[in-house]
């Protein structure tokens, strides 16, 4: 009886460790998507601001290493698209925020999508900045917290 104890105590603590493992390694991919998109936004004004390249156009050419930090497999046709086939690690008000960017982009003359560019990275940058600060922290907890209260359980439980 004592064998099947230990080896619950076992697989609860491994379950903690993998849960914490699991949650830093979302963490991480949150503030790379984050700044992957904000890599994008900067690309596509450089591009139209340079070149005044169409959004299509741009999507297409784009680099496909940043087009993963977004999670985007295939370049996609237009950014309403590329949002839609991309699974987002970020908080609900901004992905409703990279929605209005894809939403104004492509539809107006060059100034005004430099001006919905400059709007849109500017409040996507303290977003940004603030995941990147908080990402130590975060991860420090995510690793730490699953496994103690998975300890604390089996405590409870023995």
């Amino acid at each position: 009886m004592l064998i099947f104890r230990w080896i619950g105590a076992v697989a609860i603590f491994a379950c903690g460790v993998l849960l914490g493992t699991g949650l830093a390694a979302f963490e991480r991919r949150r503030v790379a998507q984050a700044e992957g998109f904000l890599l994008l936004l900067r690309y596509i004004r450089l591009q139209i601001d340079c070149f005044s390249m169409p959004v299509a156009r741009i999507l297409s050419e784009c680099d496909r290493d940043l087009l993963l930090a977004c999670g985007v497999e295939h370049p996609p046709k237009d950014f309403k698209t590329l949002l839609g086939g991309t699974k987002l690690f970020l908080r609900e008000d901004v992905c409703r925020l990279l929605e209005d960017f894809g939403a104004c982009l492509g539809g107006s003359y060059r100034e005004e999508q430099l001006r919905c560019c400059d709007y849109y990275l500017t409040r996507l940058c303290p977003y940004c900045d603030k995941l990147r600060a908080e990402l130590q922290g975060r991860e420090r907890m995510a690793l730490f917290l699953p496994p103690a209260l998975s300890v604390a359980l089996i405590l409870l439980l023995i």
